[in-house]
């Protein structure tokens, strides 16, 4: 199997007697292509979770590479590891996720095929697949009001191709260091998640469908994430 740290995270239990029918614990084992953005925004992400007092009865645990492991990040090698890694659980309840951009196939010969071609190979696996397109970056831009008919739309072509502009940034990092005055590269103010509600509410503006993706600007995380907010003791 090839090294991988955990590192368990959050882990909401129902602090007492439960009532009502809801979902058995669960974990949820995940593993990112980017070393700063998407681990920087799950970890303010948990503290909001926290912060609500929700109690999904799920808990998270990271999978993060080892040092000598730490440039195998395409989808593909991602996709082994998580593999690797689920054949030597004891957990058949767990959710297995990947956390990756279709940007990852952009300089290959054809991107679209690239990646429609893992999806593809991979869709009937057990790897549950959290995709960004063209990168993290546009669910970062959603967390403005108005961002699909403000931002998104009028720049669509450029967003989608996403060229790097300097060392530093690409199209769309440098857009988001624009509207919210910080690079998502080097890290996210805590106080950015105070605007995960607005980011929910135009979610559904964009494709959540990964096949989509492979042609338009889209992203899935927001259903990922309206799982964990999910708490079932509302319903009792």
């Amino acid at each position: 199997m090839a090294p991988i740290r955990t590192n368990v995270s959050l882990y909401n239990r129902y602090p007492g007697k439960r009532v009502g029918s809801v979902e058995p614990f669960r974990t949820y084992y995940i593993i990112m292509e980017g070393t700063n953005t998407e681990p920087d925004y799950f970890r303010l992400l948990e503290k909001r979770l926290s912060d609500l007092k929700i109690r999904n009865n799920i808990r998270i645990v990271y999978l993060e590479r080892t040092q000598q492991d730490r440039g195998s990040n395409s989808p593909r090698q991602l996709f082994r590891f998580l593999q690797d890694f689920r054949k030597c659980q004891n957990d058949k309840a767990a959710v297995y996720c990947m956390v990756f951009d279709r940007d990852s196939y952009k300089n290959q010969v054809n991107p679209t095929e690239g990646y429609l071609n893992f999806l593809n190979q991979n869709q009937k696996s057990k790897i549950r697949m959290i995709v960004s397109s063209p990168c993290f970056e546009v669910w970062l831009l959603l967390h403005q009001k108005n961002s699909v008919s403000d931002i998104i739309e009028p720049n669509a072509k450029p967003i989608f191709e996403n060229a790097r502009l300097t060392s530093s940034f690409t199209y769309i990092s440098k857009m988001v260091r624009d509207v919210f005055g910080f690079n998502p590269k080097i890290m996210i103010p805590e106080h950015f998640l105070d605007r995960l509600p607005i980011a929910m509410s135009q979610a559904h503006l964009l494709t959540t469908d990964l096949h989509q993706m492979a042609t338009e600007i889209g992203q899935n995380v927001s259903e990922f994430i309206a799982e964990l907010q999910f708490d079932p003791r509302k319903l009792s």
